[in-house]
């Protein structure tokens, strides 16, 4: 039934998992924050158990211990909202735990009759949490989180009768998570489970007092001291003797039992995530416009020529982009609003759109976020009415010289900029058909 519960709110929470917006790496402080999706990862680390060491048997004999091996898992995790993450978790804990260790080893002799399953072999992990990222997660940056939810622990080795293998926890825990890249990240986490279902107690100690008594149990008629010597085991005390003991009564102030029937357990990972975020399209600059042949000049008796149009246009605004990103802010879109006006007035005026990159940005993502900043502002002004056959991208890659130490942040912001060069629309073809001839 518990195995039942559990898979039913794993598989409910992971079908909240539908398509979800990816987060692309570069983005605008103004502008909707874009979280990262759908991640698996993989941990490896200390699986630790605190709890008694005897699961079966009798207060008398129940010590706490607290052991630590190897841990391994795998995650899926999902956006929900925001920085509210989903994650499903199934792991192998417990891994290379010592299976004949005296203090948990039935006594009796049976083969594999474990006192504490949970102890003494692996533990299979099924856990659904909630995640949420203090920090947004991206490229380059440490990004804390906490979470909690709710974990099966199943025990896969034989237990005595009495005790249970299956044990469901809370998890609580934080972890940091580093951005190597686009869609790898690493990670480290630790947690504690506290559990909330026994896996031992009246029905364990009844077995243990009526099992384990033949020879060893002095309240037994079976009791032989020498026997029990010979097959290795410990007299176990009356309650004469040893009044403490949870088969006896009442064995502290309220009567309750001192037997302890649950345990708690931590986990301590590190590890990778990887993401499935679609890298942004390449920019291809559009083709130059193919002018049509101009139609021919009516007799000067009958029309007389048009005097022709000269651009007077001397500069326009340039624009400026944060560190990594090819995106927009308020402030660029204002100042090409101007030039939009400007050119609107000015039809002789054409325009070449060329984009530049920092140093620090060509070492880090390469010469094609300068076309990527020259596109955008390409869109930006066909959108507002301009004729293609007007404007020209240009990937000029790095900006010179390089001004590291002048900006308070990474690279040189005046370096990161896409210019609108306004030229005479007829010099502008002429250049287009002649690209080797390249003065301006």
């Amino acid at each position: 039934m518990t195995r039942s519960l559990l898979l039913a709110l794993m598989a409910l929470v992971a079908g909240a998992a539908a398509a979800q917006p990816v987060y692309n790496g570069l983005g605008d402080a103004d502008e909707p924050v874009e979280w990262p999706g759908v991640r698996l990862g993989l941990g490896v680390g200390a699986s630790v158990y605190d709890g008694p060491d005897l699961l079966v048997g009798s207060s008398a004999f129940q010590s706490d211990v607290v052991a630590t091996t190897l841990g391994l898992t795998a995650e899926v995790s999902f956006p929900l909202s925001g920085p509210l993450y989903g994650r499903v978790t199934g792991g192998l804990l417990n891994v290379g735990a010592d299976g004949t260790r005296p203090d948990v080893t039935d006594p009796s002799g049976v083969p594999d009759a474990r006192y504490n399953p949970f102890l003494t072999g692996p533990v299979v992990l099924a856990e659904a949490d909630l995640l949420y990222y203090v920090v947004r997660p991206r490229a380059g940056a440490l990004s804390p989180y906490v979470f909690s939810g709710l974990s099966g622990l199943f025990a896969t080795g034989d237990a005595a009768p009495g005790a249970e293998t299956t044990a469901l926890a809370i998890p609580v825990g934080l972890g940091v998570e580093y951005g190597v890249r686009r869609n790898l990240s690493l990670f480290a986490e630790g947690s504690y489970r506290f559990g909330i279902t026994e896996v031992g107690g009246p029905v364990a100690q009844a077995f243990a007092a009526s099992s384990a008594g033949d020879v060893c149990d002095k309240k037994s008629p079976d009791f032989d001291k020498e026997a029990c010597k010979a097959k290795g085991g410990t007299p176990i005390p009356d309650c004469d003797e040893d009044p403490s003991q949870a088969r006896c009564p009442a064995v502290s102030p309220d009567g309750d039992s001192m037997f302890d029937p649950r345990f708690n357990s931590g986990l301590v990972l590190g590890g990778l995530r990887l993401g499935f975020g679609r890298a942004p399209a390449p920019v291809v600059p559009p083709p130059p416009a193919v002018l049509a042949e101009p139609p021919a000049p009516l007799p000067p008796a009958a029309t007389p020529a048009p005097a022709p149009m000269v651009c007077d246009l001397v500069e326009l605004n340039a624009t400026y982009f944060d560190y990594g990103s090819s995106a927009l802010d308020r402030r660029a879109r204002a100042l090409l609003d101007e030039n939009v006006g400007l050119l609107l007035s000015n039809p002789a005026c054409c325009v070449f759109i060329d984009g530049y990159t920092d140093t620090a940005e060509g070492d880090r993502f390469g010469m094609r976020l300068a076309g990527q900043r020259a596109r955008a502002v390409y869109d930006y002004y066909l959108g507002q009415g301009l004729d293609a056959s007007r404007l020209q991208v240009r990937d000029r890659g790095v900006a010179v010289p390089s001004c590291d130490k002048e900006d308070p942040g990474p690279g040189c912001e005046r370096n990161r900029r896409v210019e609108s060069l306004p030229v005479d629309c007829e010099r502008f073809r002429f250049l287009l058909e002649n690209p080797s001839y390249d003065s301006y």
